[in-house]
């Protein structure tokens, strides 16, 4: 778009560039509507037709509209001739087909679905038409078999020579596998450049489809040529038909030569079904025999995209070679709000292998792609043009994308608007390439589903051709050269400019003469581009100044190649202060368009033209550029460093990078930043000779282009300037940022400033920054050439991952279960809970896919019995963590229990239980443990759980719920007092890359196993401890027997004879107490 360039004409309303790509040369204003019956589906399918007399006309098919007289039904469809009139109603009827017979049924045939035209004739087709067999009878049967009727030059059929009602499928097998719903003419086309007729019969076959080729020629020496079909129409071998069942193969046809060789005719055709995805299969006849040979196919990318649902032949790069053009209507991308698909393939002189296409997108639930149409070269610059109908975007829309050198411009020249034309569903046929007005550009036409047509005629197009140049091309402040009748004064006098421009213009047709008024805008300074800064220069009309950089005029133009030329006067303000950037001038042009309306022959109107997209033609006027020396020519030497640093607490101090093997080492872990030093001098390469180079650097510039993973984020500049000049901003996507150095950067100077960059798009599979710096000034200097500033990066998480288990001590015991008996989860023994809580310091991780912890669990010990019985994985914190391999947890299907089924023990009972367990005394034996781990003691084999964390923030949890297999601890460890199991965890992080850091990545958990008291019981004492026990026990009593007899314990005390008859009396002895007591009263 000329207006979108690099020299805008602003500030003037009559210039409206931007309409341009909205309406160009189709002339939307003054459409030609033409109206069928209603609820007939006018305008289904359209042609156009030109008769051998000369006429033009369009054809119209009507698939549902009323039967004939003849026709033994009340529905048939039919095919309409309009003429190119500005009248309405005034389209006929083409009388055909009026006749029926009790072995077909025309009801509903849908005659219009399709229709092509040609030099020596037109075709129609109804693929619904139905062939009766066995009429009233129990075995009749009706084949969807279709029909198609090629009609002469004027429009009658005639049923000899060239004219023909075509059944393609009639006597065929009947089967919906062979040829019983055929559906002949769903789609059909001539030969382009040939007599060939092409039929599509998307129902052959089970719904493969097959393309159908005859020869209509009134060349009846030519014997041997067809016909041909996909699959042999001599064999009908269905194996040869290149595409599966379902597909549709014949649901949309074109052709062409220079496809896939120069001379040779190849048939394009779509199958929007096969593979799910659609496709389009090029094919080519092959004499002496009846086949259509598959050449090549183009395969869709979108399922169920309809990818062939409409096909287009056009050599859009004029390059000879025809391309493809193919409508998806149902393609679709949800997040991007894409709605139908066109796809361009540019061929490669006959190549087709590696062909990437341009894929045209159109608007959510649009159907863009419904209709594509080659429509010729309709601004006649000599590429032909397409178009593409969405009869779906509002009330419908039709765009048009002209053909260019490098392939197709992606951006619509036009958008025709079915909501202005109250229509409906606008854009759901087309038809082009003829010229309907003869005004030596061709037309279109645009169909519906709501009973009318559409016929948009092309406008000429001129070509305004601009030149602009000014006097003189250099202003020097040191001289004066307007007079105003002063003294010459030296600096800051008056500088005036002289501009002159001229016009001519040129159309397609040299015949083509109209007088043309062209309206013209000067625009001075136009380089400057911001509102904020004034212009300049200013226009003088007249002597005086009209203190206005604009100025409008017109010139009339009388035929092509007549030059007029206008020239106007320029005044340089006073006390500019930019006297470095070039003063441009620029000329655009429009064309009066007047309203006067001159009838043509058929009540049409002339057409107005239309201008070419050109662009505005520019002059500069420059100024001599001072600190450059003697002889005004600035010879910089611009100089570049950087050096790569870090910020220090978001705050504007900075440290390098620390660097090794030379190259500085980016290490990310929370920094959102990264800060490049940047130090530019302009100082002589000799000092011996310092007026070789090291002049002013005016405009002087560094433009930082940076890599996806940067963006910029701003600039720091801290060395403080009496006149301050560093100026830094930066494009819309950050992506690079240029600074303007000074204007100019003056001899001796050393500027260091700092880009600060953003590292949101760091990834961990960046390995390197690599920063484009280039030097710019408009000074003289051969070696500025790019420099490249590196840095390697190592992205360092902040992870860390701790484990815990609950409980940490558990017992076994009880007897021994079997496998099979296990009905729950409390069948297999005590209950491990494992806790693993993943820290996050750093950045997010919800866009990290390749980030998990990763849980080596001793599932079994080495005779493979079962350790730990793996029952759940539950998170906390983050969602949606499955973790694999998933077969291993709760592999044998146990029901879950939510009650603990073994208590757990306190400390102090373990602490008692040991303690009695070593009483001993120095005959107990030395306590027995053992370590089961998987890695040191590779004493239990572990399976690795993986365990993904995309989505953590700061921190989850990861719980996973175990049992202890009791029974293998009875049957294996019964005899050691304590065992420990050791699981451990660690974070792993995967990079292409190779330079991701985890620090405190692993963790291990320990869990102490212990054997209940009645295990130990029921193992015994050692007989050799009894033994001893006994004998010592005997040996005790022995000793102290002994020592009882040596103290008297077993001498009895006996009374003499004389007491004998007092024995039973008691004896009262004085206590040593009652003797002390007499002797101290005495």
């Amino acid at each position: 778009m000329a207006a979108a360039g690099k020299w805008l004409l602003i500030h003037f309303s009559l210039f409206s560039f931007a309409t341009r790509t909205s309406a160009f040369n189709l002339d939307a204003d003054n459409v030609l509507k033409k109206t069928g019956d209603g609820n007939s589906l006018f305008g289904f399918a359209l042609a156009m037709h030109h008769q051998v007399t000369p006429r033009k006309e369009l054809l119209v098919g009507a698939p549902k509209a009323k039967a004939l007289s003849n026709q033994n039904a009340n529905i048939t469809g039919g095919l309409y001739k309009c003429p190119i009139t500005s009248a309405e109603r005034d389209c006929e009827r083409v009388i055909f087909d009026n006749d029926a017979n009790d072995d077909e049924s025309k009801e509903d045939q849908w005659m219009g679905v399709s229709v092509a035209s040609q030099k020596v004739g037109g075709k129609v087709c109804a693929h619904r038409y139905e062939q009766r067999r066995y009429r009233n009878t129990a075995t009749e049967s009706r084949e969807v078999t279709g029909q198609c009727y090629i009609l002469s030059e004027d429009l009658v059929f005639r049923d000899y020579e060239f004219d023909a009602n075509v059944k393609i499928c009639h006597g065929r097998l009947s089967s919906h596998k062979k040829f019983g719903i055929c559906q002949q003419g769903v789609a059909s086309t001539f030969g382009k450049d040939s007599d060939y007729a092409v039929y599509g019969v998307p129902g052959a076959y089970n719904w493969k489809g097959i393309v159908h080729v005859e020869l209509r020629s009134t060349d009846f020496s030519i014997i041997d040529d067809g016909p041909y079909e996909v699959g042999d129409e001599g064999i009908r071998d269905e194996s040869k038909v290149p595409v599966p069942g379902n597909s549709y193969l014949g649901f949309s046809l074109d052709s062409g030569k220079g496809i896939t060789n120069q001379d040779k005719l190849t048939f394009v055709s779509g199958a929007p079904r096969a593979n799910h995805t659609g496709a389009v299969v090029f094919l080519k006849m092959l004499l002496h025999s009846r086949n259509l040979e598959t050449e090549h196919t183009l395969e869709g990318e979108g399922l169920a995209s309809s990818f062939g649902y409409d096909v287009a032949v056009a050599d859009l790069n004029s390059d000879g070679w025809n391309d493809i053009v193919v409508g998806a209507p149902q393609f679709f991308d949800k997040e991007a709000e894409i709605g139908g698909a066109v796809y361009i393939y540019i061929n490669q002189k006959g190549d087709w292998s590696n062909i990437k296409p341009i894929r045209l997108n159109g608007t959510k639930d649009s159907m863009f792609g419904l209709a594509v149409e080659n429509i010729g070269d309709i601004n006649k610059d000599g590429y032909e043009d397409i178009a593409v109908g969405a009869p779906y975007s509002e009330r419908g829309q039709v765009f048009i994308y002209h053909g260019s050198s490098s392939g197709i411009n992606t951006t619509p020249a036009q958008v025709l608007e079915g909501k202005h034309l109250n229509a409906e569903y606008f854009g759901y046929s087309l038809t082009g390439r003829m010229d309907l007005d003869e005004n030596n550009y061709p037309d279109i036409a645009v169909g519906s589903l709501g009973d009318s047509v559409f016929i948009y005629r092309a406008r000429p197009v001129i070509d305004v051709k601009k030149t602009v140049t000014v006097s003189p091309q250099n202003i020097d402040f040191q001289k004066k050269n307007c007079n105003n009748g002063q003294l010459l004064l030296i600096f800051f006098s008056l500088h005036s400019m002289t501009v002159n421009a001229c016009f001519q213009y040129t159309a397609y047709s040299n015949t083509y003469r109209p007088k043309i008024t062209v309206q013209y805008l000067l625009d001075a300074d136009t380089q400057r581009g911001k509102p904020d800064r004034q212009s300049r220069v200013s226009f003088v009309k007249a002597g005086q100044n009209q203190d206005n950089h604009q100025l409008s005029g017109s010139v009339t133009l009388r035929g092509q190649n007549e030059e007029k030329c206008v020239t106007e006067k320029l005044q340089l303000r006073e006390n500019i202060k930019d006297k470095l950037h070039p003063i441009s001038i620029a000329v655009g042009v429009t064309i009066n368009q007047s309203n006067r309306k001159k009838r043509q022959a058929g009540n049409l109107q002339n057409l107005l033209p239309v201008l070419s997209q050109s662009e505005p033609a520019v002059a500069e006027v420059q100024f001599l550029k001072e600190g450059c020396g003697s002889d005004h020519v600035c010879q910089s030497n611009l100089k570049l460093n950087y050096r790569f640093c870090s910020r220090i607490d978001n705050q504007d101090r900075f440290n390098p990078l620390p660097k090794e093997n030379g190259a500085p080492v980016f290490k990310l872990s929370d920094q959102k930043d990264i800060v490049l030093e940047v130090t530019v001098t302009n100082k002589p390469s000799n000092s011996q000779n310092p007026k070789k180079d090291g002049d002013d650097a005016h405009e002087a510039q560094l433009i930082a282009t940076f890599p996806e993973t940067l963006t910029y984020s701003a600039y720091r500049d801290l060395t403080i300037y009496q006149d301050k000049q560093l100026i830094c901003s930066a494009n819309q996507n950050g992506s690079q940022a240029t600074c303007d150095l000074g204007n100019p950067l003056k001899r001796g100077s050393k500027i260091t400033f700092y880009l600060i960059l953003s590292t949101a798009g760091i990834t961990l599979n960046t390995r390197h920054l690599d920063i484009n710096l280039q030097l710019k000034t408009t000074s003289e200097q051969a070696n500025l050439t790019p420099v490249i500033a590196k840095a390697r990066v190592v992205i360092e998480l902040l992870l860390s991952v701790v484990g815990a288990a609950n409980p940490s001590q558990v017992y076994f015991g009880g007897s021994v279960t079997g496998e099979s008996a296990m009905k729950t989860e409390e069948d297999v023994g005590s209950l491990i809970q494992y806790e693993f809580r993943i820290i996050n310091l750093g950045k997010s991780l919800k866009n990290l896919d390749n980030a998990r912890l990763v849980i080596m669990w001793p599932k079994e010990i080495n005779n493979k019995k079962w350790l730990l019985y793996l029952m759940k994985i539950t998170s906390k914190d983050i969602e949606n963590v499955v973790c694999t391999p998933t077969s291993e947890i709760n592999s044998l299907k146990l029901q879950e229990s939510l009650k603990q089924s073994r208590k757990k023990r306190e400390i102090n009972k373990v602490e008692s239980e040991e303690k009695s367990r070593g009483t001993f005394s120095f005959f107990s034996e030395k306590r027995k443990y053992k370590t089961l781990d998987c890695n040191q003691h590779s004493t239990a084999p572990c399976i690795n759980i993986s365990c993904p964390l995309k989505g953590l923030d700061s921190s989850a949890v990861l719980v996973l719920r175990s049992r202890l297999w009791n029974s293998t601890f009875l049957e294996e460890f019964s005899n050691l007092n304590y065992l420990d199991i050791i699981v451990k965890a660690m974070i792993v992080v995967e990079s292409k890359a190779n330079n991701v850091m985890v620090k405190n990545a692993v963790t291990e958990v320990r869990v102490t196993v212990f054997p209940e008291k009645t295990v130990i019981q029921y193992l015994g004492v050692p007989w050799w401890i009894i033994f001893v026990a006994v004998l010592a026990g005997i040996l005790m009593l022995a000793l102290l027997i002994f020592l009882l007899w040596k103290c008297g314990f077993f001498r009895r005390n006996r009374k003499g004879s004389p007491y004998d008859a007092r024995y039973h009396k008691a004896e009262i002895h004085v206590q040593p107490s009652d003797k002390e007591r007499l002797t101290t009263d005495a």
